[in-house]
């Protein structure tokens, strides 16, 4: 039984509740209304320019709002809890690519240039030009946080790989179906567990490509099943590192 938080409607009021709080921060910073308020924000802490986890932030409350409005006629309400962490995971993986970023700049011998004053907002300067990118790569990073950390996942496995050449990615496994049955119109969700999943590229049910495909972690996976006929049919997982077979999966009336 879906719990009252876990509705598709209230994660959406949530997730407008965090873009006001979003765009409140933004007008305090930006515009007099700050120092009207007696509020005031810092330019950055420390070297990191205060729009970095600010727009991670964005990215991530507007990937899940798009979420929800999108999966109107399939949304799972286990997911709740990961749209209500969104904001958090967006800034702290934003963080981590304009850390990853700067490292890069700074191999490079390249210095951002300073900051110019803020002629809205007296004292706090208008961020140099080069953040802008570091704003691009952050709402980004925080939109599609899950590419990010694929693609973190891949340098970590080359860094940390040892000497002798880079191992091959494991081909994946399916243990499980669950359910191991849905209705022929399609449209049930459907958890795969295994092995080696988080970077599943597409299920097909026969020779139906599921229309979504959710990697929760390197063991599970959730998918929408697509349509197809009454009776069994085998379940092809593909990543990178190769495909699996499992099921059968059984098609209803």
């Amino acid at each position: 039984m879906t719990k009252w938080y876990e509705g598709r409607g209230f994660v959406a009021f949530v997730e407008v509740l965090y873009l006001l709080v979003l765009f409140v921060l933004a007008l305090l910073y930006l515009t007099p209304l700050g120092a009207a308020a007696h509020v005031t924000l810092p330019s950055s802490f420390g070297p990191l320019p205060v729009g970095v986890p600010w727009f991670g932030a964005l990215g991530a409350v507007i990937i899940s709002l798009s979420g929800a409005f999108d999966h109107r006629t399939d949304w799972d309400p286990t997911w709740a809890l990961w749209h209500f962490t969104r904001p958090l995971i967006g800034v702290s993986l934003a963080i981590i690519a304009w850390l990853t970023f700067q490292a890069g700049i700074l191999a490079v011998g390249s210095v951002p240039s300073a900051p110019a004053p803020n002629p809205l907002n007296p004292g706090h300067d208008v961020t140099a030009p080069t953040n802008l990118l570091y704003y691009l790569i952050a709402f980004v990073v925080g939109y599609r946080e899950q590419v990010f950390r694929e693609l973190i996942k891949r340098v970590s496995d080359v860094i940390l790989t040892p000497s002798g050449g880079a191992a091959a990615a494991a081909a994946p496994v399916i243990s499980a179906l669950n359910p191991a049955s849905g209705r022929a119109a399609g449209g049930d969700t459907i958890a795969i567990t295994g092995t080696g999943l988080s970077g599943t590229t597409a299920v097909t049910f026969g020779n139906a490509a599921a229309p979504t495909v959710r990697v929760a972690s390197d063991t599970e996976i959730s998918v929408t099943t697509p349509p197809g006929s009454v009776g069994r049919v085998r379940v092809t997982l593909t990543t990178s590192g190769g495909s699996a077979i499992g099921g059968p999966f059984t098609y209803s009336a």
